[in-house]
């Protein structure tokens, strides 16, 4: 690339690399988030997916908990990642647009940036499925593209023809597929991409200064500052009041059921788990995993779901807990159907049930918490 560079392009990257020798902040972002990463892998025995239930209590945007006052989830979701490709794909992301962002904008400005951006992701989330949960640095991320689009395009005049060029068609091709990859594969949460994108366009033209010219209009900054906010606060104040569950009746049977379901659960994920790892590193072949999933794990799932049918006749829990239930044993015969078949179009039907799967899980314990979340 660099070969094909004008005189011209070559003197403003210079100038760019000497306001900012080393975009540190966009190396502290990455190393932070794949420390968490590693750390959650560790904690819950699975890298290729993180269960909801560990993103939610490390303090994953779980709109049920963060509408009743956990706001803090809106900013520490942005660093949890829901499997290997999750986090691998957002940080390779994150590298290349934040290192531009952080010598383009400078410091101050690329901080404001990315985590005005990324809270304006999360409300939108939580907008979108107020009783989702949501995880993942992509909002900040679009936030961050839409924030280069737009300053590129407020200082063109007096950006070199053709740094502006490869730019300009870089980003759009950028966030152009990659919105239409987030509405085409199940389980994106492009509220969040939309809403980060739109904030990070509207700040990228607030904040935008060309090298050599440090100085920029506050009434402008402002502006843009006022934009984001209202947008966040349009954004949370029309959420929908969450409705605290009606109690009914309890049965003591489903109470004495639901103590030896968890144990009964934690192991059939930790079989799971074990055996997607052996078939990803080629310790296990498809027909073995297939047989094991069709004679194991389906049959196992489809006794819980008979027991907890048989034990809580009557208990206004039982629908809420067989809800989750039916969804991870659909996911596993989605998941059958994608071993045999091999194609992706499967493989991510089953991912996206497993994480509605995982959704359920976690309102049923906000059932039984009576409609009060735990903190993590």
């Amino acid at each position: 690339m660099a070969d094909q560079r004008d005189p011209s392009t070559e003197a403003f990257l210079d100038l760019l690399y000497a306001r900012v020798p080393e975009v540190r902040f966009t190396q502290a972002l990455v190393f932070v988030n794949v420390l968490v990463f590693i750390f959650m892998a560790w904690h819950s025995g699975a890298i290729w997916r993180i269960p909801g239930a560990t993103l939610a209590d490390f303090g994953g945007n779980y709109a049920v908990q963060t509408r009743h006052g956990e706001y803090w989830r809106l900013l520490t979701s942005l660093f949890l990642h829901g499997g290997i490709l999750h986090i691998t794909l957002n940080m390779l992301a994150l590298y290349q647009a934040g290192a531009l962002a952080e010598r383009l904008f400078g410091l101050r400005r690329f901080i404001l940036l990315y985590f005005l951006a990324g809270l304006v992701a999360s409300v939108a989330s939580v907008w979108w499925q107020p009783n989702g949960l949501s995880v993942g640095a992509s909002g900040a991320i679009f936030g961050v593209f839409g924030g280069l689009l737009t300053s590129v395009l407020v200082t063109r005049h007096v950006l070199p023809e053709f740094l502006y060029r490869r730019l300009r068609r870089a980003l759009l091709m950028f966030i152009g597929y990659s919105l239409a990859a987030g509405f085409l594969i199940p389980g994106v949460d492009n509220a969040a991409h939309v809403g980060g994108l739109v904030a990070g366009m509207v700040l990228g033209a607030a904040l935008a200064f060309p090298p050599g010219r440090e100085s920029v209009a506050v009434g402008r900054i402002v502006a843009g500052l006022a934009a984001s906010l209202v947008l966040a606060g349009g954004l949370w104040l029309s959420v929908p009041a969450p409705v605290p569950p009606v109690h009914r009746a309890q049965h003591p049977a489903v109470d004495a059921m639901t103590a030896g379901l968890a144990q009964q659960e934690e192991a059939l994920v930790q079989r799971y788990n074990l055996l997607m790892d052996a078939l990803r590193h080629g310790r296990m072949t498809d027909n073995k995993a297939i047989e094991l999933l069709e004679q194991e794990l389906i049959p196992a799932w489809k006794q819980l779901e008979n027991e907890v049918a048989a034990a809580g006749q009557g208990d206004w829990r039982t629908a809420s807990l067989l809800r989750y239930l039916a969804k991870r044993r659909d996911a596993l015969q989605v998941l059958v159907i994608a071993l045999r078949t091999h194609e992706v179009r499967w493989l991510n039907l089953a991912n996206a049930l497993q994480a509605k799967a995982d959704e359920f899980l976690l309102e049923y314990r906000m059932l039984v918490d009576g409609g009060t979340p735990a903190s993590p």
